[in-house]
């Protein structure tokens, strides 16, 4: 039974920081610069991308090309956009232009990475996923490490995946993301205690349960004989997330522990 692949880790930029808006109908004055105002815009414009309002979005990027026709974060944040309506062949050359204005910026090159391995390219891929894993200026290696584990996974190469989670985890053994994945590999691969050392480490990792997470409990759980710790997760994955794919992969079985044999 192969379970959900979790998503890969796209950055965009810290648009929940903004303590101030510019104005987009003046130019700025004084105190702001042409640059700042454009950055304001991008940010603003990623925030309005994550709500779902894609026209202000776009309003908000195409203002900060007009203010900074340099700023390689509005060409990424494009990026983001267009492959958030498909379009990608413009997401493309967005991200394209935004790597030839910043070609060492590494959250630009995950982000394009990440588009290379969702448009079935994930070779490709890996080559800027590692440029910014190595780039002592990304804050999260790890993440990047991970998603190429994920695009490895996908070409498929479970032994390079393996490699990449590890890594991730040499960085940030608490890193969630990264558990997951070694834990859903490890249950795959039947190493079942494995993945029941992984998915411990995953629970004390994260504050947050996940509903692929407590699928993943139940059936290793229930691989090793263990039916009340299944009915457990089980129960919870019910409780948290009862409109889940996942909840709805549940039997009966699951829920009070019978023998499934």
């Amino acid at each position: 039974m192969s379970m959900r692949n979790a998503g890969l880790l796209a950055v965009l930029l810290g648009a929940g920081l903004l303590t101030a808006c510019v104005s987009s109908s003046s130019m700025p004055g004084d105190k702001v610069s042409l640059q700042q105002a454009s950055q304001y815009n991008v940010e603003l414009g990623v925030a309005y991308l994550q709500q779902g309002r894609r026209d202000l979005a776009m309003q908000k990027l195409q203002l900060a090309l007009q203010q900074n026709s340099d700023n390689a974060n509005a060409y990424m944040a494009l990026g983001l956009l267009y492959n958030n309506t498909g379009d990608a062949q413009r997401a493309d050359e967005n991200f394209r232009t935004a790597l030839r204005k910043a070609p060492d910026n590494p959250q630009i090159q995950n982000n394009y990475a990440v588009f290379l391995c969702q448009h079935g390219k994930p070779q490709q891929s890996e080559e800027y996923f590692l440029k910014a894993a190595q780039n002592p200026l990304y804050p999260t290696p790890e993440a990047a490490y991970t998603n190429a584990g994920v695009c490895a996974n996908k070409i498929p190469d479970a032994a390079a995946a393996v490699q990449y989670f590890r890594r991730a985890l040499a960085i940030n053994p608490a890193f969630p993301e990264a558990l997951y994945q070694m834990a859903r590999m490890s249950y795959e691969h039947k190493q079942y205690l494995e993945a029941r050392a992984f998915i411990e480490r995953f629970t004390s990792a994260s504050a947050q349960p996940r509903p692929e997470m407590l699928l993943l409990g139940v059936r290793t759980e229930r691989a090793l004989g263990n039916n009340q710790a299944a009915v457990n997760y089980a129960r919870q994955l019910i409780k948290l997330f009862p409109n889940s794919p996942e909840a709805q992969q549940l039997t009966q079985s699951d829920l009070n522990g019978a023998s499934s044999g």
